[in-house]
């Protein structure tokens, strides 16, 4: 039962900071400063501490499942450190785009949301199939 409700309780919090991510990716793809500000501020009441929990989760479930030995596990862990990298990286555009007040395409702006979704890919793909 413990398992199941930290398992639950990990994909709520992936889904809240996905969500997010895409949130801040689908506003640097197409701008509009009233929106960055507010965006801005959700991300760090709810996408950062969504995606902080998300890695307690995450550890905790290898705990549980005894999967620290197991080489998907090693893998998706380098996949999920890129994934909180780009979410970072994500942010640092949001701020320098709302400093400047701009409303044009942030550079690099239209590789976020597929990259970010592609690691997503992977990840659930090495969770499920476990290889």
């Amino acid at each position: 039962m413990l398992y199941e409700l930290t398992k639950a309780a990990h994909l709520i919090s992936l889904f809240v900071w996905i969500g997010g991510m895409v949130a801040v990716a689908l506003a640097l793809r197409y701008p509009a400063l009233i929106h960055m500000k507010p965006l801005k501020a959700y991300d760090r009441a709810v996408t950062t501490p969504a995606m902080i929990l998300a890695l307690i989760f995450g550890i905790l479930l290898g705990v549980q499942g005894g999967w620290f030995t197991s080489a998907w596990l090693g893998i998706k862990i380098v996949l999920v450190l890129v994934l909180s990298g780009l979410h970072g990286a994500l942010v640092g555009k949001l701020r320098r785009a709302i400093w400047d007040s701009s409303d044009q395409v942030v550079a690099g702006g239209r590789v976020f949301l597929p990259v970010g979704l592609g690691l997503l890919v992977l990840i659930v793909l090495l969770v499920t199939l476990k290889p």
